[in-house]
């Protein structure tokens, strides 16, 4: 990563890549804001909180900084050149869900999914089982349908702020995962190969740690509140 030195300035330092983020509004902040103070007294609550969530996981790539060493005029040289993708990402969507003490299995899911779709693959054949085995659990869907809601009339649901992924802790699985599969030592290169990478990077995923991201759960309420509902850096 080269450093910079602003010209005239006198200031220096390293490139850096932009924070990804979604964006909020006044509302959003509100909301976001009443629902951390719901439960700011919460501490070992949060340890009956089933989570859970899909993530898109693409082919790994570069990030995008190619260099070429070229002559004067081969500019548009077929060498020189580097195709760029104008379809969606080619990629695999996962779902998967994880408590204090367990997690369960990763269903692999189409990247168009209806409610219908979701009860028929995730609710039924795997949420129904996981929560069965876990007593006095709360459960929680960063988007829940009321055809899901339907789905689990005998499951106590946590309502969830809109816009907050950086409030659930399977969002950071999903960042530990990601790491793996770019550090794998055979990425794949075509996506019936990747499904396999996400599966062993998910059973390599340590109880240890979603204990850990459980117990932060009072300290992102608490940093949500002093931001003012903004951005916490979770």
């Amino acid at each position: 990563m080269p450093p910079f030195r602003w010209p005239g300035a006198g200031v220096s330092g390293w490139y850096l890549r932009p924070v990804v983020c979604i964006p909020l509004t006044p509302n959003h902040c509100r909301l976001r804001c009443e629902w951390c103070q719901a439960r700011t007294h919460w501490r070992t609550e949060w340890r009956s909180v089933v989570f859970s969530h899909e993530s898109l996981f693409c082919l790994v790539a570069s990030d995008g900084r190619v260099l070429v060493i070229r002559r004067p005029g081969e500019l548009l040289q077929i060498t020189c050149l580097r195709p760029r993708h104008t379809g969606p990402s080619p990629g695999v969507m996962v779902w998967g869900t994880i408590s204090y003490d367990s997690r369960s299995t990763l269903v692999v899911i189409p990247r168009t999914l209806t409610a219908n779709l979701y009860v028929s693959l995730v609710i039924q054949p795997v949420v129904l089982l996981f929560i069965n085995s876990i007593q006095g659990v709360l459960y929680n869907r960063i988007t829940l349908a009321v055809v899901t809601q339907h789905a689990l009339p005998s499951v106590d649901m946590l309502p969830w702020s809109d816009r907050s992924p950086d409030l659930s802790p399977i969002e950071h699985v999903w960042d530990i995962i990601g790491r793996q599969l770019q550090r794998h030592p055979q990425p794949a290169l075509t996506v019936p190969k990747l499904p396999d990478q996400e599966q062993q990077a998910w059973n390599s995923i340590q109880q240890t740690d979603t204990r850990h991201l459980h117990d932060t759960m009072h300290a992102r309420l608490h940093s949500c509140i002093q931001k003012s509902s903004s951005y916490t850096g979770y």
